[in-house]
């Protein structure tokens, strides 16, 4: 079996051999070839030490990424960063994340064991061919997701490699093998212990935009729950209602799905509900339960606070992801002062942001009955009026100013308080937004 590699990788990989090293391209960029995708980056696997990979590349562009200590030097040929790493043996693990000590090796044999999962511990050289010493082409042909060797020890070894797993059965359509899925179940609830915020952020992340997100989100609930314990609540909470047919989990689910693949608009939709639970009350009409889950939107905003705290979000993922769960439920028709005032609480008149919040309620409606369909051509067509016209939507956009508001003797808190009362005037269209129509409405003198 032959690959077909770049040319500079080529180049990089015949330099090697050329100063008498072994080398070949590793990993992630084997396994995505083998699987007809092209991939993004290209990692090299070398018996030489990192002084030698330096030497034999002197002519190249060297980037200082702080990698070198690990074995890793970073290569720039042709415009292309290559990872080129030195063949290593990981000491024990005593932190449940990082080996206590990186060992160079000049053995290709030991570099692969040390691997996660079998479809990343494959190895290529077009002298050699594919170096598959654990069945990883195998289980490629299964879509199996399977360690090497011990699932418990692997992944004991760095509890992030169970998130790994999730992601790649999100982004290749795989699932775990049987023993490998029982060990990540067993140990899921050992990652929060042991890897950070940013790195659960990272890996969630991938499963999210995962075009098989659905699937991983149901068959890895226990996975996920471990990582954002708000979620265990919901799982299997039935909602007892006429316009569900789902519990709150397996609903959340579903509208991540149905979502763009984005990320603040599928974390959003992950948290949209988390306070469904707590919320929680019924009565007895029509012969059976029907169930109520009044202010669950401020519950769920407040429940994921916290969970983009723990996860380390920027400022601005997550004013977005806030904004979209408190406002996943807010009436929406397509009538322009209606939205025109929730365009003034989007946080800075975002209009992609308010974009973001119509397709969460989009997909929050594709998994509800009994309701009638958002009517998201008319919004649509609503919001670029407004956004073609200039309409107004702050204070900042009104043609009369603070200013002008001196002149007719206003003064101090007045002003501020004049402005606010102008701006919903002209919001609800009783006034246009000109300077004449402006004073005229405040009994001025015209302009």
């Amino acid at each position: 079996m032959s690959l077909v590699l770049p040319d500079y990788v080529k180049e990089a990989l015949q330099l090697i051999k050329s100063q008498g090293g072994e080398a070949y391209v590793v990993g992630g960029c084997v396994r995505d070839s083998l699987l007809g995708f092209n991939p993004s980056d290209w990692d090299i696997t070398t018996d030489r030490l990192p002084s030698e990979i330096k030497a034999i590349f002197a002519n190249y562009k060297i980037i200082n990424n702080n990698g070198e200590k690990h074995g890793t030097v970073t290569v720039r040929l042709d415009n292309h960063d290559i990872e080129i790493t030195t063949y290593r043996q990981d000491a024990s693990y005593l932190d449940g994340r990082h080996p206590s000590q990186v060992n160079f090796t000049r053995s290709l044999a030991a570099d692969l064991a040390r691997r996660d999962f079998t479809i990343n511990a494959l190895a290529y050289n077009e002298e050699e061919g594919l170096v598959d010493l654990y069945g990883g082409q195998a289980d490629l042909a299964k879509q199996l997701i399977k360690t090497v060797g011990d699932p418990y020890k692997r992944f004991s070894e760095d509890y992030l490699r169970i998130l790994r797993g999730v992601r790649f059965a999100s982004k290749l359509g795989f699932k775990m093998e049987e023993k490998t899925f029982i060990a990540s179940q067993k140990l899921a609830a050992k990652i929060t212990e042991h890897v950070s915020g940013e790195r659960i952020r990272t890996e969630l992340k991938g499963i999210l935009l995962g075009p098989n997100v659905l699937k991983s989100l149901l068959r890895y609930h226990t996975i996920i729950c471990a990582i954002i314990p708000e979620l265990k609540a919901c799982y299997r909470f039935k909602q007892n209602n006429p316009y569900h047919i789902h519990d709150v989990y397996t609903h959340i689910a579903y509208v991540v799905s149905y979502t763009k693949p984005d990320f603040t608009l599928r974390l959003s939709a992950l948290l949209h509900d988390i306070g469904k639970p707590q919320t929680y009350t019924y009565e007895y009409k029509q012969n059976r339960i029907w169930g109520h889950f009044y202010n669950h939107p401020q519950v769920s905003y407040t429940l994921a606070q916290d969970v983009c705290e723990r996860l380390k979000l920027s400022n601005q993922e997550k004013e977005e992801v806030l904004y979209l769960v408190l406002n996943h439920d807010i009436p929406l028709e397509a009538n322009k002062i209606q939205i025109k005032q929730v365009l003034q609480k989007v946080p800075g008149q975002n209009f992609a942001l308010f974009y973001k919040l119509l397709d969460l309620k989009l997909a929050d409606r594709q998994d509800h009955i009994n309701i009638p369909p958002l009517d998201i051509i008319g919004i649509k067509d609503i919001v670029d009026e407004i956004k073609q016209n200039k309409e107004a939507l702050k204070v900042s956009d009104l043609a009369l100013k603070g200013t002008d508001l001196i002149e007719l003797g206003y003064k101090g808190k007045q002003i501020g308080s004049v402005l606010a009362s102008l701006l919903e005037a002209v919001v609800e269209e009783k006034v246009n937004n000109d300077r004449t129509s402006l004073l005229n409405y405040l009994g001025g003198e015209k302009a």
